[in-house]
């Protein structure tokens, strides 16, 4: 039987507290959020990996438009919008709420 997230216990604990692999995993995503080198592997399924590469990119791009010299608040509120559906997306394929 394949694990989601949401069963694995390597990255939840009882409660949906994340696990200290979970954590680590949070803090090496919100390091490359931020522009630092991180290497990462994540397996799943074709869903699972789209979810998570679509959280991740739309919460990147958002960080960097926080950050760009001419953004506006028009921009930033749109970033944040896309940014908002893909956690949407990600807690429907996956179970658990995107964390960043």
């Amino acid at each position: 039987m394949k694990k989601t997230l949401k069963e694995n216990d390597d990255l939840l604990k009882e409660g949906g507290y994340l696990s200290l692999t979970g954590k680590m995993l949070v803090a090496s995503l919100g390091a490359w959020l931020v522009g630092k080198f991180v290497t990462t592997k994540i397996r799943g399924n074709r869903d699972e990996i789209s979810a998570v590469s679509g959280a991740l990119m739309a919460s990147k791009r958002f960080q960097e438009e926080l950050n760009r010299p001419g953004a506006t608040v028009d921009s930033v509120m749109e970033k944040l919008r896309v940014k908002q559906m893909s956690a949407s997306e990600f807690e429907r394929v996956l179970g658990v709420r995107w964390p960043l």
